[in-house]
């Protein structure tokens, strides 16, 4: 068990160290320096930081629920495609 904990302790530290951004599938990210995991920089429509996003939103039809800036192509989706599927009641 001792050994577990230290093995996540180091994990840990060592991610801390390497600093990577690592960004979420909700579109949080954190971190400074190279992507890591599925984070990826360029290309992104939406849930931005520091130019990476998650892999997720490289498609412009994912949707990100946190404020911020959106490409023109996610706009023009969002907009004019999607809405235009709604349902009118």
């Amino acid at each position: 068990m001792k050994f577990l904990i230290a093995v996540l302790l180091a994990f840990c530290l060592l991610q801390a160290i390497t600093a990577d951004i690592f960004c979420n599938d909700f579109g949080n990210c954190i971190g400074d320096g190279a992507p890591f995991g599925d984070t990826r920089c360029g290309n992104c429509h939406s849930c931005v930081y520091k130019d990476c996003c998650n892999v997720k939103y490289t498609n412009p039809i994912s949707t990100c629920y946190i404020p911020g800036w959106r490409s023109d192509e996610y706009k023009y989706f969002h907009e004019n495609i999607l809405m235009s599927k709604l349902p009118v009641a």
